[in-house]
């Protein structure tokens, strides 16, 4: 079977994932998704274990696949990784982004700032994901930005969601983008850092 018959199965059960059309949890029935594919189950057990090496689905005995669940443990160790990652990069974002990519995360976060009725989660999560890859992606770093999106950290914190509501976490961002704006990049670290931080401890107070 092809390479592009495998890796296309590969990108639409990893969308399938990430947008929660397979949940945590959930078995891989996979005749039923190589149907749903129109492929045979040769490409699709291909895309399973390059998803199985990503962490995203594991095979368990006499269970079969199922899409991967992160227990409290593991997510407060994604965290770990985050925290010491994407502080530095905001450091080097602040000392070399343009003010018009600092202006781009602005924008991400001041229609919430400016409205009157309640944040629509789902859209705050887009946006809230976008701020912290745009972080990464344009810190300057690409062995940092590589380290990051090789090990899929985006991808896991998008699979937990949100851990803190909106109106928590919103004044936190924008003051995380003022410290840029005045290219403070200390403060910027720091404020990252509490953020994370600050979310990392409430899941690990959680049962």
């Amino acid at each position: 079977m092809s390479d592009g018959l495998e890796r296309a199965a590969y990108q639409k059960v990893k969308q399938m994932i990430l947008s929660h059309e397979l949940t945590p949890g959930q078995k891989i029935v996979q005749n039923k998704l190589a149907d749903e594919l129109g492929i045979s189950r040769t490409p699709l057990r291909s895309a399973l274990q390059m998803l199985e090496a990503e962490h995203l689905v594991e095979s368990i005995p006499r269970r079969g696949v199922i899409v991967r669940y992160f227990s409290n443990e593991e997510i407060i160790e994604i965290y770990d990784c985050r925290i010491a990652l994407e502080c530095m990069a905001v450091r080097l974002f602040t000392q070399r982004a343009r003010p018009a990519a600092i202006k781009k995360l602005s924008n991400l976060f001041m229609p919430f700032a400016d409205r009157t009725e309640p944040i629509v989660l789902r859209e705050y999560l887009t946006n809230d994901i976008k701020f912290h890859d745009t972080i990464i992606r344009q810190c300057g770093n690409n062995f940092l930005r590589k380290l990051f999106q090789q090990s899929n950290l985006l991808i896991y914190i998008d699979r937990i969601g949100l851990v803190r509501p909106p109106e928590e976490t919103l004044p936190e961002h924008l003051a995380i983008i003022e410290a840029m704006t005045a290219r403070d990049a200390d403060q910027a670290e720091l404020l990252m850092k509490k953020h994370l931080i600050h979310s990392q401890k409430l899941i690990a107070e959680q049962p």
